[in-house]
Order: structure tokens, then sequence, then C-alpha cells
């Protein structure tokens, strides 16, 4: 026989999901494997006519405490762990009077299931499996000589592997199992963490495990030769799964990323109690609108930069009517987000080929972490979701001017815009509605050039149509110099709002006073990388 293939023998069975299970059981029985079981387990493959050895037997020692101690006992451990190796560990098992086990088939109690059933907490309590875990981590170990199978997905290949190698198992084969069994009680913990621990508590935990059940294989990643999985986080699931709902097509990993950069701003925006638009192209914004007519919202988005909308995200808060589908539909649009559609609109929608029609039901933050996750170089970051809580109580004006009602709503209206923004950001718009966005520039005054040049094709249309505009002005950081502040006011801008904390915010202060500029800090920070 090869170096690491190893015959089957005899195979321990105990598991919580007992489908495909028979069929396994049968399989390895016409294959002269002696199985060895527990309770429940046992119970049923007996009463499926299969021949069982029960591991109380094995042990001489009955199951105690309800069933919470079955496994936990040296006569099932040490056949699993030992090292077949070890001329010692051999002797040392023959004087136990133990035989090896070579196959372990488990999987865990339901305790995700439970949580999502909001069950009682004595039956939370009592579904966080221990003898299971324990009975996998240790075959996993020690793989070079124990085959785990911890998913009945698995049991196909499992069958395949002994039939292709004559009642053996590879090594190659064993170690990639094993490897899978501890990535599924790494999961598992984390749903137990997850129930006796708060985000909050986490953050003063020094040791963390991230993770994630795959809800699917996406086509690609970022680009088409990256591959990519689109994970569900444990506790987020269940409220996905009631909020959430893809009417048509397939979201992409760049369409989840802006649909949910469109889902945050929808978000920001609900507390105005208004129609919301928002447009969004490669993770940016490119236009943002409320009004109490939601096709004006739209139009008003679509107007900040319908180049750059072309092929982008359109997310909406309300209901989408026919009258808004047909707008929507003809300009190509990827992806449409809206609380709901009326029948015929989505029947018009529909008809474009390529449109992605999702459903989500309420805009209250429900679908967001209370962290967020990066990877970098040699590990990863973790820090808590920015929101930015900019009210009238905590801004100070700076000026000598202050900001008028009507100006100071619209500042506020921009600061909640500008965090969506990547940095350096600068976002620029009047009457609620976005009018400019200067992104992801390496210097301020780059943004605010950019932002300004948009603001200029948006105006020609205001003085068309004898419109009012108090042109106001928000950035992510503070403007390190004035220079920001005098092109400002040379293209119309009334008021601006701003962190402050600059060393040269008195320079900035000044200047914004010489040219009749209101300025408001807000002592918070807003960047986006």
């Amino acid at each position: 026989m090869k170096p690491g293939i190893l015959p089957i023998r005899r195979a321990l069975i105990s598991v919580s999901e007992k489908s495909n299970l028979k069929d396994l059981a049968s399989f390895l029985e016409g294959r002269g494997v002696e199985i060895v079981s527990t309770g429940g387990t046992a119970s049923y493959l007996k009463k499926e006519g299969l021949k069982v050895k029960e591991v109380s037997d094995l042990t001489g020692f009955p199951e105690i405490l309800n069933g919470r101690v079955k496994t936990l006992h040296p006569k099932v451990h040490a056949p699993i762990l030992f090292d077949r190796d070890d001329p010692v560990s051999v002797q040392e098992l023959k004087k136990m009077g133990s035989k090896a086990i070579d196959l372990i088939v488990v999987n865990l109690y339901p305790f995700e299931t439970i949580l999502k059933s909001k069950a009682p907490r004595k039956d939370i309590i009592e579904n966080i499996d221990i003898g299971g875990v324990a009975l996998m981590r240790a075959a996993a170990k020690n793989f070079e000589h124990v085959m785990v199978i911890s998913d009945p997905g698995d049991y196909v290949e499992l069958k395949n592997e002994l039939t292709n190698f004559k009642g053996c198992t590879r090594q190659k084969t064993r170690k990639f199992f094993a490897g899978k069994a501890f990535s599924q009680t790494s999961y598992y913990d984390q749903l137990i963490t997850g129930w006796f621990l708060s985000k909050k508590q986490l953050g003063s935990i020094n040791s963390r495990v991230f993770g994630g059940t795959a809800k699917k294989a996406l086509r690609y990643g970022e680009n088409p030769h990256q591959k990519a999985l689109y994970l569900h986080i444990p506790d987020q699931e269940r409220k996905t799964n009631n909020i959430l709902n893809i009417s048509k097509g397939t979201l992409s990993y760049n369409n989840l990323i802006d649909a949910t950069a469109a889902y945050k701003i929808l978000c920001e925006m609900e507390v105005y109690k208004k129609a919301s638009c928002v447009i969004i192209k490669h993770g940016n914004p490119c236009g943002v609108a409320i009004d109490n007519n939601l096709s004006a919202a739209y139009k008003k988005a679509l107007e900040t930069d319908p180049v750059s909308a072309f092929g982008g995200i359109v997310g909406i808060n309300k209901q989408v009517d026919e009258k808004l589908a047909k707008k929507i539909s003809s300009i190509f649009t990827e992806v449409i987000i809206a609380k709901s559609f009326s029948p015929k609109a989505h029947k018009i929608l529909s008809l474009k080929k390529n449109i992605k029609i999702v459903e989500i039901r309420r805009f209250d933050g429900t679908l967001l972490d209370e962290e967020e996750i990066r990877s970098v170089m040699g590990g990863y970051l973790v820090q808590e979701t920015s929101f930015s809580k900019a009210n009238h109580e905590e801004l100070e004006v700076v000026t000598k001017r202050k900001p008028s009602k009507g100006e100071l709503n619209n500042l506020i209206f921009l600061w909640k815009i500008v965090k969506h923004v990547k940095s350096n950001a600068i976002v620029v718009g009047n009457n609620f509605s976005v009018t400019g966005i200067g992104a992801g520039q390496t210097n301020r005054v780059g943004s605010v050039k950019l932002a300004i040049n948009n603001l200029k094709k948006i105006e020609k249309t205001d003085k068309k149509n004898h419109r009012v505009v108090f042109n106001g002005m928000a950035s992510d950081a503070f403007f390190p110099f004035p220079d920001s502040i005098k092109m400002a006011s040379r293209n119309g801008i009334s008021c601006i709002i701003q962190p402050g904390g600059s060393i040269n915010d008195s320079d900035v202060v000044s200047a914004a006073n010489k040219l009749n500029i209101a300025m408001v800090f807000t002592k918070r920070r807003l960047f986006s990388h």
C-alpha cells in the first residue's frame, strides 16, 4: 500500500443532521466497516436496519446529564488520537482494550438555526455542542491517520474516495477535510461568541475570529481574473432575508459594493422623511437629492453628473411607479434599488435585459454591521462604523457671518453625504441637491476644483429657470490653506462646513470673513479610504 493511503475499518457516527445518513451507513456496512454511534444517531440507524454498536458499549459508561456527556471519554478519544506510527501509543491502546477508529462522521447541534428562531435562552445553551466539536477537532488533528467528515454534502465524495481506493483514503483527502472541520468549528465558535458578547464587548477582546457562510460563489471579483465569494455574517443573515429581495438578476462583486454604498446614503437621508435618490458609480455617489416628489428627486440626482450616471446604480427610498420606471429605463442602469416597485414599474424595468432589481424594505441601517473590516499586510484592521451625527447643537459657527437657517440645513445635508465620498472629498450643493462632487484627489484644492467644475454646469440651468441658489460646500477634513476658500468664493459658494483642526484654521477663517462666507466647524473628520 502506498504511503499515506490507509484503510477504513471502524467508523464513529454522531450527527444532528441525518440527511443521506442511511445511504452512507449502508455503504460503509457493505464494505465491512464497523459502525459505532451515539444515542439518537444509533437509534435512527438501528430503525433503518443497520448493525450499530453504541458508544456506551465501547466505554462501559452510559450517557449522563440528559445527554450532555456522551463521547467525552478516553475510550472514545484515545482510539481517534493515538499515533499509529508510535509503538508506545499502539501498546497503550491495546492495554486499554480499545481498537482504532479510522473515520469520524459528525455534525454539530444546530446552534445557528436555534439562534435564528429566537428560541428561549435555555434551548440556545443546550444547543452549544461540546462533544461533537471535540470529536471533530480530535479527528482533524490526527488527519495523518483519521478521516473526518463534518458536512452531509461530502458523503458522496467520501464514498467515491473509498470506492476508487479500495476502502482506503489518501492523506491529501484527509488533510483537506480536516481543514474543513477546523473551519466549521471556528465558525461555530464565532456564532457562540456573538451570542455571548455584543460588538462593543468584542472590541475589548484582543483575539478575534472573522468568518461567514458562503452565500454563493460570484462569477468573479472586482476583475474577471479574480475569484470571489459572497459571505454572510452569522448574525446578519436573518435580517438580510427579512429585508432584502433580489427580484431580477444576480448581483456581482462590484454591484454589491455599489449597492451597499447606495444603501448607506439612503439610510442617512431617512431623517428628512422625503423622497430620496442616490446614483452610485465605482463606489462614489455621482448624484444625490431629496424632494417631496420622487420623480423630481431622481431628476435632480441625475442632473448632478448625467455622464457618470450611465451604467451606475440608482437607489430610491420609496416605491418606484410606472412613470419613474420609464425615466430610469431610458438610460443604461446596472442596478435599481428601491423600497418596492409597482407591478407596472417592475414589468417596464424587467424588459431591460441586464438590469438587476433589488427591493430593500427598510432604510434604517439594519443591513449594516457595526464594524468595518479590511485586509492589510500582515492582518486585518477593524473599526467602528462611522456615523455623521452632525446636528445643530454640535456645530460651531466660526465666522462673523452666521449661516441662515436654509444654508445651515443645506450644509448638514451635504455633510451627511461627504462622508460617503472617497477622500479627499468635497461636495457642493443647494436646496437639498448635490450639484458637484470632488472625490479621491491627493490634495484638497484638487477636489474643490472638480466639484466646482460640475457646479458651473448646474448653475447655467438654475439661471435659466430663475431659481435662487444658495451654494454650500462640505469637506471631509480640514482646509490646510485659504486657497480652497478663495476658489469657492469666486464660484458662488456662500457657506462651508468642515471639521476644522488645521494649524492654519485662523488663516482659513480670516479668508472666509473677508469673503463674507459663513463657516461651520463640526470637529469630526470623515475620511473614507
